[in-house]
């Protein structure tokens, strides 16, 4: 039996997991090999892998500085905003961090004490509530199955989890399919640059430099074509100017948009909530691992005064996450109405000029 069990090891699971009281028995579980390098092709997160300024705070809040095998390049000052249905673009100012997700997640992970017990290359695929504790069953990636008893369950494994589920009924936030694809070549446009493209998503997609290489990604609504969604999306920026090379794989992976508060539950007694399981992601950037990072240590912190009533020192400590959340849906309803976001786009406001004109996405202009 242990006392918790942690079902995700990405930012929210793998900070709980290591900021956790000692003299509780923990049991970290994920689907990835995390103890293993990561292999180019093998299961991943279809993450931009920016860590924005928020991320950045909570991890020196935390202490900890960004190792240089973690960092990827080039280091990005800017947004490049182009809305390709009205052709406008802007550059706004921003500062983020350029890091290699799976790098950055095993970075996360080994830091994590060795009193922590490990099962990665399991899944969970139910959690049984009838016999007193929660029993997890899990699935191998190859193996046996496996069930492990716990006091406590957390979810921290995302958008589909498993744990929120069990939970019952919530109000739905609306489900997305994030699909991210790596082409070769790189891009010589050191920004951060987030497409609106109404003939593909209701939401954004991206594309970022990530040295040799440029990742780009859309974020389309959950349903069938998902996939041709995103290669309508990557023609299209092939055909404003923006230069994609050989694709070498794509990944893809349920993203929710929370739109409500009532989106957002961290959970009770037995099972409790972190990161996007707990809807916590911002519904106008979809970024999330400022989020995961704070929800784990927010619940870190109530666990340090033992399970019992873990819950409710739980839904105090995360409330200024919760917050931010909430405001950032209300940033989401300006940037996605169509009018609203192209009048502050063509006003400039906060906009800067870069001084390569050439870089412009073509017949694309800049206001």
């Amino acid at each position: 039996m242990y006392d918790v069990c942690i079902i995700g090891a990405g930012p929210a699971g793998s900070t709980l997991a290591r900021l956790l009281p000692a003299g509780l028995r923990v049991l970290l579980v994920d689907r990835r090999r995390l103890d293993r390098p990561y292999v180019r092709g093998t299961a991943a997160k279809p993450c931009g892998g920016l860590l924005a300024p928020s991320a950045q705070r909570e991890l020196a809040t935390q202490g900890l500085g960004v190792p240089s095998r973690v960092i990827a390049g080039p280091q990005l000052f800017a947004v490049r905003a182009v809305d390709l249905d009205a052709r406008i673009e802007q550059h706004y100012q921003r500062y983020y961090l350029n890091v290699d997700r799976e790098s950055l997640d095993r970075w996360l992970v080994s830091m994590i004490p060795d009193s922590v017990s490990r099962l990665f290359g399991y899944s969970a695929y139910a959690i049984d509530r009838d016999h007193g504790s929660p029993l997890v069953r899990l699935r191998a990636s190859c193996g046996a199955p496996a069930s492990v008893a716990a006091r406590l369950v957390v979810g921290a494994d995302g958008a589909a989890s498993i744990v929120a589920a069990t939970l019952g009924a919530r109000r739905s936030a609306a489900r997305y399919v994030a699909v991210q694809g790596v082409f070769e070549g790189g891009s010589d446009d050191a920004s951060f640059g987030a497409y609106f493209d109404r003939e593909n998503t209701d939401f954004y997609g991206w594309s970022i430099p990530k040295g040799r290489y440029l990742s780009i990604g859309v974020a389309c609504p959950r349903g069938a074509g998902a996939a041709s969604r995103f290669d309508a999306f990557v023609r299209r920026l092939a055909e404003s100017g923006q230069h994609v090379g050989t694709q070498l794989g794509r990944e893809s992976a349920p993203l929710l948009r929370p739109s409500h508060p009532g989106e957002l539950r961290l959970g009770g007694e037995g099972l409790l909530l972190v990161g996007e399981a707990a809807g916590l992601i911002s519904a106008s950037s979809a970024e999330g691992i400022s989020y995961a990072l704070r929800s784990g240590r927010a619940l870190a912190e109530a666990l340090a005064g033992g399970l019992d009533g873990a819950a409710a020192r739980y839904r105090i400590a995360a409330g200024p996450t919760v917050a931010d959340a909430l405001g950032k849906m209300v940033k989401s309803r300006v940037i996605y109405e169509g009018r609203a976001r192209r009048a502050l786009m063509r006003s400039g406001v906060t906009a800067i000029r870069p001084t390569r004109e050439d870089r412009r996405v073509a017949g694309v202009g800049t206001c």
